[in-house]
């Protein structure tokens, strides 16, 4: 008998876990997916649509936060053997820290918007200010 009640434990939280996954699916399709046009002063700011923006970016960052946090972790992991494999070349290992440990960790109502670019591999600040000085050019 106990064995029967831990199957449908275990089978209730997988329809848990699939409901949400679908939930965000439905979000990320939603918001981000369609292409929308937007004219400048022209922005939806109804409460509706701020609820919404806030929900989604939740969610997204809910699954996005823990791929970069790993993707961070590993980075650092094979920057720190990079550096000790190349005898302390500090250049070498910053290629592979940098990437991994800068970029976007959380998804916020601007990202789905589109006024901020979501940057998985991310570019050290020396990298992003010469970015922006070229995209103002």
């Amino acid at each position: 008998m106990m064995k029967q009640s831990h199957n449908f434990l275990a089978g209730s939280i997988k329809r848990c876990i699939s409901g949400l996954v679908l939930c965000v699916f439905t979000l990320v399709v939603g918001l981000v997916g369609f292409p929308s046009t937007s004219f400048a002063g022209e922005e939806d700011t109804s409460p509706a649509n701020e609820a919404a923006l806030g929900l989604g970016s939740g969610l997204l960052t809910f699954v996005y936060l823990p791929a970069k946090v790993v993707y961070a972790v590993l980075g650092g992991i094979v920057g720190a053997f990079t550096y000790g494999l190349t005898g302390g070349d500090l250049e070498t290992a910053q290629g592979v820290w940098e990437p991994s440990f800068y970029g976007t960790y959380v998804i916020t109502p601007d990202h789905l918007k589109g006024n901020e670019a979501v940057r998985f591999y991310g570019a050290s600040s020396y990298d992003e200010e010469a970015y922006l000085t070229e995209r103002l050019d």
